[in-house]
C-alpha cells in the first residue's frame, strides 16, 4: 500500500502514515495530541485544522461542523479529511495540538500541602507510598509518608488518554478496535512521569515507593490494569474486573518505579467504579439520622443514596458538557475559564478562574449561565434561547450561519450554542432522572434526604442553588450540598496506609447494590420529563 508522509506544524513532528489515512489518525500515529473530544468520530467539530497537500473533498460532517467561510478558506477537520499525498498539517488555533514527548508530563501542576520536604533519616530510607487518582479528565497523583498518612506532594494533569475520547464509551469503542495497549501503555507511562516528577521535588529515587494505591471509575482502572474493556462496550456490560488487585509494577509495564506494589481498589459495577468506593470510605456517610446522597459529577455522573436499610448506586451518563467538553467554547477548568455567571441590575456578569482575561467556558460556568439566562428570560423552560425578550440580554441572542447563539464575550468570542445548551440539557436531565429513580427505589422523598456530599472537581466551583435552579436537584437540596473535594484520592490515600481499610473497601464493593437505569421501565419517561428546566 501507497504511504504519505505527514509532518505536524508548528512542532514539526514527522510520521508516514499509509495513503488515505484521516489527518486524525496520522497525529495519534505521530504521538501528536489534537483536541478530539468525541475521539474522531466527527461530531464535536474540534480537531480543526489546515492542510498543505492533497486532501479529500469536505464531507456532510464537515460541512455541518464548520463555518462555511472557514471552510472555503481551507479549515478542515482532521478526522475527516484524508491525506493523498504528502502534507503539512497544522492546527488552526494555538493550543489545539500537543506532543506527547517521552519524559515529559505536560502541564504538570504540582502542589505542596505540607510546604515542606522530608528530611532523610541516617542510614534510612524514606518511608514513602503514592496514591493515584484515575479521572477520565483529570489523574492525580500524590505522595504520602506511609509512617503518620500525610500528603507531601501532590500532582494534577490532563488524562493522557483525553485524545482517544473526551468520554468513557468513546474510548472504550476506540480500544476495542484498536487494542486495549492504545490505552493501557500511555496511562502506565503518566503515571511513573508523574510520581517520578512528585519524588524529584522531595529529592527522593524512586525505590522509596513501595506502595501506590490507585481508583478510578471501571473503566479507568481496567485500562490501567491492561485488561480486555469489550465487556464494557456493549449490554448486558458485564465481565469487567471489579476486584481489588494487587500488582507488582513491573508487571503492569513500569520500569523505574520497579519496588512498588500497586492495589487497585474494588469496583462496585461497570459504572460504578473504584473511585465510588473511595468517596464512600473517605466520606463515611452515616444515615443514623436519615439517608444521605453521595454524588460524584463528571463525564460520568454516579450516585449513591445511602439509607438505613441499604446502599443503592446509579451511573448516570451525564456526558463530558459537565466539564466544559463538546461544546463550542466549553474548556476545562483551568486559568482563563469562565467559572461564575450571574445577573446584576439586569446585566451579565462573568468571573474567570484566576482573574484571567475569558477564554471559554468550563462545567460551572455553564452551568450558570444557564440559570441566568433562565432568570432573564432569553432562555425558556424547553431550552429555546429567545430574542423577543425585554432587557438588553435578549441582544446578545445571534444567528451564526444557521445556528443561534448567545454571546457570552463578545471579545473573547465566546458563546453558548442552541446545541450547547441541549447538551447541558441532556447532562443534567441524566443526572436529576438517576436522583428520581434512587428516591423512588428506596421509598425516600426528597425532602427526607439529610445530606448530599458532592466530590469531585465539579464541585469546587458550582453553586447549590444554581443546580436547583435548572434543575439537576430537587429545590429543597439548595442548602443541603456539602462540597467534599476529591474524596477518589482521600479514599485510595485510606487505603494505601490501612490493611483495615482495604478490607473495609472490599466490603463496601460486595453490600452496594446498582440500580441499572437504561433497564429501568420508568427510565425513558422520567428522563423526557427531566429534560425541562423549572418554569
Amino acid at each position: 500500500m501507497e504511504n504519505v508522509t505527514v509532518r505536524f506544524e508548528p512542532d514539526g513532528v514527522i510520521v508516514t502514515v499509509p495513503h488515505g489515512s484521516t489527518a486524525h489518525s496520522a497525529a495519534i500515529a505521530a504521538g501528536v495530541h489534537l483536541d478530539a473530544p468525541c475521539s474522531g468520530l466527527g461530531r464535536c467539530g474540534r480537531c480543526t485544522v489546515t492542510v498543505d497537500g492533497e486532501v479529500s473533498p469536505p464531507t456532510a460532517d464537515e460541512i455541518a461542523l464548520i463555518d462555511l467561510p472557514d471552510l472555503a478558506s481551507g479549515v478542515r477537520l482532521a478526522c475527516r479529511a484524508r491525506l493523498l499525498s504528502d502534507a503539512t498539517v497544522t492546527a488552526r488555533t494555538r493550543g489545539e495540538m500537543t506532543i506527547a514527548e517521552e519524559g515529559r508530563v505536560p502541564d504538570l501542576d504540582v502542589e505542596n500541602p505540607a510546604n515542606r520536604g522530608i528530611e532523610r533519616r541516617e542510614g534510612s530510607p524514606y518511608v514513602l507510598g503514592a496514591v493515584v487518582d484515575i479521572g477520565t479528565t483529570t489523574t492525580v497523583a500524590a505522595l504520602i509518608d506511609l509512617e503518620n498518612g500525610d500528603e507531601l506532594v501532590r500532582a494534577g494533569a490532563l488524562n493522557v488518554q483525553y485524545p482517544w475520547g473526551a468520554d468513557v464509551m468513546t474510548r472504550v469503542s476506540m480500544a476495542v478496535r484498536e487494542g486495549g495497549d492504545i490505552l493501557h501503555r500511555p496511562l502506565v507511562m503518566q503515571i511513573e512521569r508523574m510520581i517520578l516528577a512528585l519524588l524529584e521535588v522531595l529529592e527522593a529515587p524512586p525505590e522509596d515507593v513501595r506502595e501506590v494505591a490507585v481508583a478510578g471509575n471501571t473503566a479507568m482502572t481496567n485500562s490501567f490494569l491492561g485488561e480486555d474493556l469489550t465487556p464494557l462496550a456493549a449490554a448486558p456490560y458485564e465481565g469487567a474486573v471489579l476486584e481489588a488487585r494487587s500488582v507488582i509494577a513491573t508487571g503492569l509495564g513500569f520500569t523505574r518505579l520497579s519496588q512498588a506494589t500497586f492495589y487497585v481498589l474494588p469496583g462496585i459495577s461497570a459504572f460504578v467504579g473504584a473511585d465510588i468506593v473511595a468517596g464512600l470510605l473517605a466520606t463515611q456517610p452515616s444515615a443514623e439520622t436519615g439517608p444521605v446522597l453521595f454524588m460524584d459529577l463528571g463525564t460520568n455522573g454516579e450516585l449513591v443514596l445511602v439509607t438505613a436499610e441499604e446502599m443503592v448506586a446509579a451511573s448516570a451518563a451525564a456526558g463530558p458538557a459537565l466539564e466544559g467538553a463538546g461544546i463550542a467554547s466549553g474548556m476545562r477548568a483551568e486559568p482563563g475559564a469562565i467559572e461564575r455567571v450571574w445577573l446584576e441590575d439586569g446585566e451579565l456578569v462573568i468571573a474567570t478562574i484566576g482573574g484571567f482575561q475569558p477564554v471559554g467556558l468550563c462545567g460551572s460556568g455553564a452551568l450558570d449561565l444557564l440559570a441566568a439566562m433562565l432568570d432573564a428570560g432569553v432562555l425558556d423552560a424547553s431550552g429555546r434561547l429567545r430574542d423577543d425578550v425585554p432587557g438588553t440580554l435578549s441582544s446578545r441572542v445571534v444567528e451564526r450561519g444557521d445556528v443561534r447563539a448567545f454571546v457570552v464575550d463578545a471579545d473573547a468570542g465566546v458563546v453558548l450554542t442552541q446545541k450547547d445548551v441541549r447538551q447541558l440539557q441532556l447532562a443534567k436531565g441524566a443526572v436529576r432522572t438517576a436522583i428520581d429513580l434512587l428516591l423512588s427505589e428506596a421509598s425516600v422523598h426528597s425532602g427526607d434526604v439529610r445530606e448530599v456530599l458532592v466530590a469531585g472537581g465539579f464541585g469546587l466551583h458550582v453553586d447549590g442553588h444554581v443546580l436547583a435552579r435548572i434543575g439537576m436537584i430537587p429545590p429543597e437540596w439548595a442548602d443541603r450540598l456539602v462540597f467534599v473535594g476529591n474524596t477518589s484520592k482521600e479514599g485510595a490515600r485510606a487505603a494505601l496506609v490501612s490493611s483495615a481499610t482495604r478490607r473495609s473497601a472490599e466490603e463496601i464493593a460486595t453490600r452496594v447494590r446498582t440500580l441499572a437505569l437504561a433497564t429501568h421501565p420508568e427510565f425513558q419517561d422520567r428522563y423526557v420529563a427531566a429534560l425541562d428546566f423549572p418554569a
